[in-house]
C-alpha cells in the first residue's frame, strides 16, 4: 500500500510540474485530476492543499537534483572543473523540460513556496565546497573566498528565478545557467 501512494503522490508532483510547464501558475487541480484520470478527492487524499502540494513539489524536485548531483559527483570520467560546473547547473534528466523561468510566478501568489524554493537553492552546498577548495588547492581555480562564489551563484540563480526576463527572450533556463557557470569557472580559473 505504502509502495501505492508513494507512486501516486509521484504521478500527481510529475503532474504539478507538467501543468505548470504548460499553463504557468494557472493550472487548476481539475487539470491535474483530468492529466491523471484521477478525482480531486484522490489528490486531496494526499496532499491536504495546494500549498502541502507545492511544498512537496519543490521538495521532490530538490531530492532528483541532489541524487543527479551524486550521479556527476561519482562519474570518473569528469575531471574536477567539470564536476564543479556540472554539479552547480545539474538537473535532474525529468526536469530539463521544466519552464524555470516561470518560478517567478510563485513569488506573489504562494510566496512561501517561493522562499522555500531559494531556500533550498541556497542550502546543500557541501560537497561543491569540497570540490571548489579541492580546484583551488590545485591550482586550477584562483583562490576566490568560497562564500563570494556562492553568493555569486545563488544570486544569478535566484535572479533568474525572481523575474520575468528570461521567459521574455529566447533563453532557456539551463542555457541561461550554462552562461552563467561559463562566465564563473573562466572568471576564476587560474592562468
Amino acid at each position: 500500500m505504502e509502495l501505492d501512494n508513494t507512486k501516486t503522490r509521484q504521478s500527481i508532483m510529475d503532474a504539478v510540474i507538467s501543468q505548470f510547464n504548460e499553463k504557468g501558475m494557472k493550472f487548476t487541480m481539475d487539470d491535474i485530476s483530468r492529466q491523471l484520470h484521477i478525482s480531486k478527492k484522490t489528490i486531496y487524499k494526499e496532499f491536504s492543499d495546494k500549498d502541502e502540494l507545492f511544498f512537496a513539489t519543490v521538495d521532490y524536485g530538490f531530492s532528483a537534483i541532489k541524487q543527479k548531483e551524486a550521479e556527476i559527483l561519482s562519474d570518473d570520467s569528469l575531471d574536477l572543473i567539470e564536476k564543479i560546473s556540472r554539479v552547480i547547473v545539474c538537473l535532474p534528466d525529468n526536469y530539463k523540460n521544466i519552464d524555470f523561468r516561470r518560478i517567478y510566478q510563485l513569488r506573489d501568489k504562494y510566496p512561501n513556496v517561493y522562499s522555500r524554493v531559494a531556500t533550498r537553492i541556497e542550502t546543500d552546498w557541501d560537497e561543491t565546497e569540497k570540490l571548489l577548495r579541492q580546484a583551488m588547492d590545485e591550482g586550477l581555480l584562483k583562490n576566490v573566498p568560497i562564500p563570494v562564489i556562492k553568493l555569486t551563484i545563488e544570486g544569478a540563480i535566484e535572479k533568474f528565478l525572481s523575474t520575468d526576463t528570461l521567459a521574455e527572450t529566447n533563453i532557456s533556463y539551463k542555457d541561461a545557467l550554462n552562461h552563467m557557470i561559463d562566465a564563473i569557472i573562466n572568471g576564476i580559473r587560474a592562468k
